[in-house]
Order: structure tokens, then sequence, then C-alpha cells
């Protein structure tokens, strides 16, 4: 067999691989930014400091005292309106709602106990 015959099946393989690749949702696009809040659970609450980047993946700091522990994860647009989260903190949904004139977004765990409640980071 020569390269040639090697070659096409993966390259038709890669090329359907890119064309299928979900293009980043509007939705979380929309979120896209630096966020400052909290963080609560069954150990207590922590200041949470969170960049969500425009295809929906976010990092974050989370400050329990004496030290700082990294969050990371991603944000799914399942439909319209429902957002979900996976990290390496758990996962769960994702809601965004807008009080006193600001956005709030707020992640809940599945399962429950805590969650964090941002705003957006000046």
């Amino acid at each position: 067999m020569t390269t040639r015959f090697i070659l096409l099946p993966v390259l038709a393989t890669l090329l359907v691989g890119c064309a299928s690749s979900p293009a980043p949702s509007v939705e979380a696009a929309g979120l896209a930014g630096t966020w400052r809040g909290r963080m609560s659970g069954p150990l207590g609450n922590a200041p949470l400091l969170l960049t969500i980047a425009e295809d929906g993946t976010f990092q974050g700091l989370l400050f329990v005292e004496p030290q700082y522990k990294e969050i990371r994860g991603a944000l799914t647009v399942l439909s319209p309106g429902t957002i979900r989260y996976e990290g390496n903190g758990g996962n769960g949904r994702v809601t965004l709602r807008t009080e006193s004139g600001k956005r709030v977004l707020r992640f809940v765990p599945d399962g429950g106990g805590g969650g964090a409640e941002l705003t957006p980071s000046r």
C-alpha cells in the first residue's frame, strides 16, 4: 500500500472532525469576561474571581484561606436559556438574571449544596 492511500483516509477524517466541531455559542460568548463573587459549599464560602472565554471555557481563583484554589471548566449551551457547567469543582446548571440593573451569573451544582453567584468585574 502506498503512502497516498494511507494519508487520504486520515485527511478525510480530520476534515470531517473539523467541520463538525461546534462553533462557540452566542449565549456562551455573551458571558465572556471577568466575573467576581462568592462560592459556597459544605465547608463555608469564599471569594471567587472567574474569567470566561468566548468559547465557554473558564478559569478562576477561589480564595480558601490561607491559599488559592484553581477553578477550571467549560460551559455548554444545551438550548437557548439552558446552560450547564462542567469543571474540576463539579458540574451543574448556570443561570443568568438581571437584578437592580446588574447581570448576576449563578452556578448551581447538581445535587445542591452551595454554588456561586457572580457579577461582572469592573
